[in-house]
């Protein structure tokens, strides 16, 4: 492979890796005034309906780019693109207004079964926004087999910047008193279909610019699928948005069992409300996998050409995982004062811990599935892996919960991933040795993230024995122990000789780490 290829390939993953970042972070950082202006039961109302949108947002934004992305890279020339550019678009077409009229349709049964009945208008708003997934999904997919993450990037910043104006907009509206509590809602949801409607006019804009002879009839021409591609595009799906999945879950056997347990309605409302802290940060944590994973599946095609992909592939990987350990193992040791730093106070924090393994978990199951992608034979057993992980999230919720209140919720999210890790690692474990991640590099990489995190938290305890945990000081003692948590996971990834040269210069400042270290190649 030539070495602007693959110099596109790292800086295509880090241009979308800071668009991911960025908007997730916004995605962090919003639900503070939001949770702020109209408190604990309006969030929880918000966040309810939440994983609908979380739906939409896998579908446009991850799921299916990534997918389409591999199937416009198998094409052979650009007249095949634009005819399978063609056929995806019209039969996502069908698909998301056929979803829509059912979710707008059933609005009323399913907010009943989410155990409030008025819900179903912000149900109604979000079902608008699965319209925009035929022309998201098609275009992203087909700008990023490029290579080019420009306009996903673009796309995506806008999309969340709009939706979360309108978020604000709604909850200072309801602060006032001008629209009730449901009304907030359904404004506050849908700022995906405005931001949506946004982002498919900067996509749409950019390609057409490029492409000009999409609807040129090429009946004629044939378009190279794989076999099998349709349970593919499924799993990418919900592998993708696997953490969605289990929120579905949560949303309809939480409240339920936390009253069964003795709590009350609004008490119950509230610790679903801590539960749901979570989900900004490990959406955070995962971002970095999803972008590394949209540049490996282009080159997934090209694993049989030559040693120089797989090791492309390889060198990805291995740098992911490391990335995803450093992002748990910091987030468990600081998870208080992160707590407290974004929700004013540290609630649930022990729940929360737990509930950050899923970044690494998550992150390695999305990279195994992209990886494996190519190898149709074996879709069932994944399929069946997330069904039995499915089950074993409602068993252990239901098992759980009622004793251990939102950690139960936490310990079986986290199990239920396992379930799905391990059973694709006995099911792919002959497939995957070509990317030579060796179990002692695995174990120096853990043993390293636990190392950082018991020095971190040791530091940590240091600081709240003098001065008491508030939000002021939460945000200085995050200033000053995320930059050491780094610098000590570097070091210890560097003393124990975890990556190559060319894996550190894959990280961005890698080539000035490589000179200050004297990093050379093995």
């Amino acid at each position: 492979m030539k070495k602007e290829i693959v110099s596109k390939a790292i800086k295509g993953t880090w241009i979308l890796t800071v668009a991911s970042f960025v908007s997730e972070l916004l995605s962090a950082i919003y639900r503070i005034p939001l949770q702020n202006i109209v408190g604990d039961r309006g969030y929880f109302i918000y966040q309810q309906v939440y994983p609908l949108y979380g739906i939409f947002s896998v579908l446009a934004l991850t799921g299916l780019p990534v997918v389409f992305s591999k199937m416009f890279a198998q094409q052979e020339n650009q007249p095949a693109r634009n005819k399978l550019f063609k056929v995806l678009f019209f039969t996502l077409l069908v698909c998301t207004v056929s979803l829509t009229v059912i979710l707008w349709g059933s609005s009323r049964a399913i907010a009943t079964f989410m155990g409030d009945p008025s819900l179903y208008l912000e149900i109604r708003t979000v079902s608008l926004a699965f319209l925009l997934v035929p022309f998201e999904a098609t275009l992203r997919g087909a700008f990023q087999s490029d290579l080019n993450m420009g306009p996903s990037a673009i796309s995506q910043l806008l999309e969340q910047l709009l939706r979360i104006l309108l978020i604000i907009v709604a909850a200072v509206l309801f602060g006032k008193g001008l629209i009730d509590i449901y009304k907030m809602g359904a404004l506050a949801n849908s700022g995906a279909f405005v931001g949506g409607v946004v982002a498919v006019v900067v996509l749409a804009v950019t390609f057409f610019r490029r492409e000009r002879n999409v609807f040129v009839d090429a009946s004629e021409i044939k378009v190279k699928l794989e076999r099998g591609f349709g349970l593919e595009i499924v799993l990418i799906v919900f592998f993708t948005g696997i953490t969605i999945f289990y929120q579905f879950i949560d949303s309809f056997s939480m409240i339920r069992l936390l009253m069964h347990s003795g709590m009350s309605l609004p008490q119950a409302e509230i610790s679903k409300g801590i539960f749901d802290r979570a989900q900004p940060l490990i959406q955070l944590g995962i971002v970095i996998s999803v972008s590394f994973i949209s540049t490996i599946m282009p080159q997934l095609k090209k694993r049989n050409q030559g040693d120089e992909h797989n090791q492309l592939i390889r060198r990805m990987t291995r740098v992911c995982l490391t990335l995803a350990i450093a992002e748990t193992a910091g987030l468990i040791a600081l998870m208080p004062d992160i707590n407290t730093m974004l929700f004013t106070d540290s609630q649930g924090s022990v729940a929360l811990a737990i509930y950050m393994c899923s970044i690494f978990l998550v992150s390695t199951i999305n990279l195994l599935i992209a990886v494996t992608s190519g190898d149709s034979s074996k879709n069932m057993a994944k399929l069946i892996l997330f069904i039995l992980s499915m089950i074993c999230k409602i068993f252990l919720n239901v098992l759980l919960v009622p004793r251990f209140y939102i950690a139960g919720a936490a310990v079986a999210t986290v199990v239920s991933e396992l379930v799905i890790l391990l059973g694709l690692l006995v099911v792919y474990h002959s497939d995957l040795k070509f990317l030579v991640l060796r179990v002692s590099f695995v174990l120096k990489t853990v043993l390293a993230g636990a190392i950082m995190a018991l020095s971190v938290r040791a530091i940590e305890q240091l600081f709240v024995h003098f001065v008491f945990l508030t939000r002021k000081t939460s945000i200085l003692i995050n200033l000053i122990l995320i930059p050491v948590g780094i610098v000590i996971f570097v070091f210890l990834v560097w003393q124990f000789r975890l990556l190559s040269k060319k894996e550190w210069e894959i990280l961005p400042l890698g080539k000035k780490l490589t000179k200050i270290m004297k990093i050379e190649d093995k």
